[in-house]
């Protein structure tokens, strides 16, 4: 099956699930999806060999990836581009700089305007100030496009029988010994609840938010539950409830315990969102 190099919206890389389906070549495009999009690839010749990807989204948003040999962008670095498609401006853009083994370039986030002018298909030309980065045809576009949109369709079918699915059983609990107690309760069997000291909104902060998961703009929320000693410091700390990305849940309970101090000791259960830093 033909692998696609999936834009995370802002930042890098992911290599398609293994049981994504094999989309064929449209318009001399490669085509592939992600969990989440679908997009397409091609590697032009010339200095350094510019590979580009477009990735469209199930939300209508669309991320650009382009890389190549010859240049030296830091990973992760902000920097203003424009681009010009089809001589449509599309200025003021915050690219983001990122490294696809030995090659090295930028993602760019756009709207769905974005993947329709890039369907029309005639040129993209990319600038950084004055100085022109670089100069793509898009012959070939509007076949690609269209293939994009088939697996867009499948993607949502399949989304949309999930759905339907998880309905079906959205009434039964999911551990129904899993309930969690009162403090009355907690009292009772002699838990008491863990009184943090101070707001537990300032434990964690937007310089802490994993490297990885910013560049991707990958944000959830985590459930956890904390055991505070007599001493109100944490002394273990238990994922309730994943976020879906395993750094952001990594990152929870490896800082909470440094963070987190209580005036009693106890348990204490709460959820952090791991929100984009603006």
């Amino acid at each position: 099956m033909r692998k696609l190099l999936a834009i995370g919206i802002s930042g890098a890389m992911a290599i398609s699930s293994a049981a994504a389906r094999d989309w064929p070549d449209a318009g001399g495009w490669s085509i592939g999806e992600t969990s989440d999009s679908c997009g397409m690839t091609q590697v032009y010749e010339g200095k350094g060999a510019t590979d580009l990807a477009i990735l469209v989204y199930l939300d209508g948003n669309v991320g650009l990836m382009v890389t190549n040999a010859d240049w030296s962008p830091t990973d992760g670095q902000k920097y203003d581009m424009d681009f010009l498609l089809n001589d449509t401006s599309y200025g003021g853009g915050a690219a983001v700089g990122v490294a696809s083994g030995y090659k090295k370039g930028f993602v760019a986030k756009f709207g769905g305007d974005f993947a329709r002018d890039f369907a029309a298909g005639s040129s993209l030309r990319i600038y950084r100030g004055d100085v022109l980065v670089d100069q793509l045809s898009l012959d070939g576009t509007a076949a690609g496009m269209a293939m994009v949109r088939r697996c867009l369709a499948h993607l949502q079918s399949v989304k949309d029988a999930e759905d339907r699915e998880k309905r079906r059983y959205a009434h039964i609990a999911d551990d129904p010994f899993a309930v969690k107690r009162t403090d009355a309760e907690l009292s009772q069997f002699g838990i008491e609840p863990a009184k943090p000291r101070g707001s537990a909104g300032g434990w964690i902060s937007d310089a802490d938010y994993p490297s990885r998961a910013q560049r991707e703009e990958r944000s959830g929320t985590v459930g956890y539950k904390l055991e505070v000693g007599a001493d109100g410091r944490v002394s273990s700390c238990v994922v309730t409830a994943s976020s879906g990305h395993p750094d952001l849940d990594e990152a929870t309970c490896r800082l909470l315990p440094r963070r987190a101090r209580f005036s009693s000791g106890g348990v204490y259960e709460n959820v952090l969102t791991w929100r984009l830093p603006e």
